[in-house]
């Protein structure tokens, strides 16, 4: 425990290391805000643009007023908003697409921040810091600018959070009630560029765009309200922030690229694991749907056929539901966990208790059947396959819909019997 304290508390002595976990926690909550509508809009390739196209409106910000906070932080934030307002300019101006202005105009912009650097021979600036990020090296100035941003994003965002919503999710109603799209566009552009400059220090121009996208996409995978959205973003951001600054301090990392492989590395894990989307949890999913369909089909069976012992049983569900004999087996014994069958004198039986779940399943066969053929939903030599996979699914509260639709029909397309509900 002492050496867990020592860990998190060592690089408290250091007063840049405060400055710099500070400057980490206003990246993560700035970029997580943003980056939730940029991701929402799509405009994830124009965060790329921005964030390459502040470059020459810091170089000429630092030629014209020295290495100010102040100086650079209008250069870029002029320059963000006029690449934007090019990039819309070119796109409707010709038939050249979004994408393709976008690539015109902020690898342009790029060069011509390169080429502005190229001329500062008599004058020694480390520009790298703003391409690759030095959160180490922040200043006073840098984190009084930060902040400032940080909260003008957050107020932006609370005070326009209708007007956000709306225009990202449906321009259209949007423009039926009032709303311009293209103020709110370009006004979210401002943000952006805001956003970009708060973390020019933190991860530099080449990774910021990784800090607006990763942390709003891993929220992405694990709800879709935005509300929630918007604080998950955050939450990631500062994680990502703060866990990439101690890397980088206890094992020498560079901090920008810290903090964006942090990022990634928690958008893995909601990649894999998350609830709803988690490619692990999918596959949990499917497995246990795949063995509570093949429990439904065996009771199923068995509620039909009668055999004198187990492994006649074993061997007959084996052929119809083309399954190994060994799956048959340990689908029985679990089944028969569940108190759905019982095994005595030398076979199965289903309890009181499986022969309910058996007529609730052949009533949601028949009657899909039924309902598919009346509807012409799909071919009537196709029915019994088609309600195969969807009785599984069918939930009582459907089942009594489609029941009360069809009239309460007593037989399916085959003559059979429909159960009633129990």
């Amino acid at each position: 425990m002492d050496i867990l304290t020592k860990y998190i508390t060592e690089p408290f002595q250091y007063e840049f290391i405060q400055r710099a976990l500070i400057a980490s926690i206003m990246v993560g909550v700035s970029c997580g805000l943003i980056g939730t509508y940029i991701m929402l809009r799509r405009l994830s390739l124009i965060g790329d643009a921005l964030a390459h196209a502040v470059l020459p409106g810091v170089v000429i910000g630092f030629m014209i007023a020295g290495k100010g906070a102040l100086s650079l932080f209008i250069g870029a934030l002029t320059a963000g908003i006029l690449t934007s307002i090019l990039i819309s300019f070119v796109e409707r101006n010709s038939k050249i697409k979004e994408d393709t202005s976008i690539g015109i105009i902020f690898t342009g912009a790029f060069a011509l921040g390169i080429l502005l650097v190229s001329q500062l021979k008599q004058v020694h600036i480390d520009l790298s810091s703003y391409l690759f990020g030095d959160v180490l090296g922040v200043s006073d100035s840098d984190l009084i600018l930060s902040s400032v941003i940080t909260v003008v994003i957050i107020i932006s965002v609370i005070l326009f959070y209708r007007q956000l919503l709306v225009t990202s999710f449906d321009p259209t109603m949007a423009h039926i009630i009032g709303i311009s799209t293209a103020v709110v566009h370009y006004f979210l552009m401002t943000l952006l560029s805001m956003s970009i400059v708060a973390g020019l220090q933190s991860v530099g121009v080449i990774l910021i765009i990784a800090m607006l996208i990763t942390p709003p996409a891993t929220a992405f995978l694990i709800t879709d309200k935005l509300k929630k959205l918007l604080i998950l973003s955050c939450l990631f951001g500062v994680m990502s922030a703060v866990t990439g600054l101690y890397l980088s301090y206890h094992l020498n990392f560079a901090s920008g690229a810290s903090i964006v492989l942090v990022s990634v590395f928690f958008f893995g894990l909601a990649f894999l694991f998350s609830p709803k989307e988690g490619i692990i949890i999918k596959m949990i999913r499917r497995r246990k749907n795949a063995n509570l369909n093949l429990t439904e089909d065996i009771i199923k069976l068995m509620s039909k056929d009668e055999h004198e012992n187990d492994s006649v049983l074993i061997e007959s569900i084996s052929d119809k539901l083309g399954v190994s004999k060994n799956k048959i087996h340990s689908s029985l014994n679990r089944i028969k966990k569940m108190k759905l069958i019982i095994q005595a004198n030398g076979k199965y039986e289903l309890t009181e208790k499986g022969k309910k779940v058996a007529e609730r399943l052949i009533r949601s066969h028949r009657l899909w059947e039924t309902y598919v053929a009346e509807k012409h939903i799909v071919n009537i030599e196709d029915i019994h396959q088609d309600a195969e996979k969807f009785e599984h699914v069918l939930s009582d509260d459907l089942l009594a819909e489609i029941d009360e639709e069809l009239g309460h029909p007593q037989k399916d397309p085959h003559g059979s019997p429909i159960p009633k509900k129990q």
